[in-house]
């Protein structure tokens, strides 16, 4: 592994900050629009409606995002009574922000295989070492959107996945929710730092990364076959 503050990580930290942003801004967008179609004009009041990063990027959680591999939006003000159906609604909800980021890293797949062609054809020229970061821009954009969109399905207090599962539990659970929801900070960095120094978190990404290279296969079809590991392998 690559320490924190190699020349390797340092560089790959700035290569995957456009892609985070762009990710972040439109899951913040995504769940927005969603929550519009569901009757809740709420985020669009708060001027969340909107594709302007600084209407969704929380600056700590950016910088966490592309240091530590995890990171978190401003929060979106949301009010459930104007569902329709709240279970039903509150569940489209909680799975918008992830699949605006599945979406987003299917569309980034094509500008990575893409410029992944463009760096072989120019390769040992100077246009072909530009493209060739800018493949690992790509790179980034792709595979970062996955990884959050899972993260966001993690029943962990404070997350998607959570607000899913609590959806559905009898009434008579709330006590016991209430007191896990308390200690969420802790849960929740406990689970960062188990991630962190552990493999577990290869085990539980592993389905965004098989996601990841699937859409590398798909747009590779149409664009021509070019293997990624040999530019970002190192990485």
């Amino acid at each position: 592994m690559l320490g924190l503050f190699s020349v390797e990580s340092l560089m790959a930290m700035l290569l995957s900050v456009p892609g985070v942003i762009f990710a972040f801004t439109m899951k913040g967008f995504g769940q927005a629009l969603v929550s519009k179609w569901l009757g809740d004009p709420t985020p669009e009041d708060n001027g969340r409606l909107t594709m302007n990063p600084l209407a969704h990027i929380d600056w700590i959680g950016l910088v966490c995002m592309a240091v530590f591999g995890f990171g978190w939006t401003k929060p979106m003000p949301t009010n459930s009574r104007y569902y329709k159906n709240y279970k039903r609604d509150t569940v489209l909800y909680s799975l918008s922000g992830s699949m605006t980021l599945v979406l987003v890293s299917f569309i980034m797949a094509f500008f990575h295989v893409l410029f992944l062609n463009l760096t072989y054809r120019a390769a040992e020229t100077v246009v072909g070492n530009v493209f060739y970061y800018i493949t690992l821009i790509f790179y980034y954009a792709q595979r970062y959107p996955l990884i959050l969109a899972l993260f966001y399905l993690l029943p962990l207090p404070g997350l998607d996945g959570y607000k899913i599962i609590t959806t559905f539990t009898p009434y008579k659970w709330n006590t016991f929710l209430y007191k896990v929801e308390r200690y969420s900070m802790f849960i929740f960095l406990g689970f960062i730092l188990l991630m962190r120094f552990t493999v577990i978190g290869d085990y539980i990404f592993y389905p965004a990364i098989k996601l990841s290279e699937l859409f590398d296969l798909f747009w590779q079809m149409p664009l021509g076959f070019i293997s990624g590991s040999t530019l970002t392998g190192a990485l």
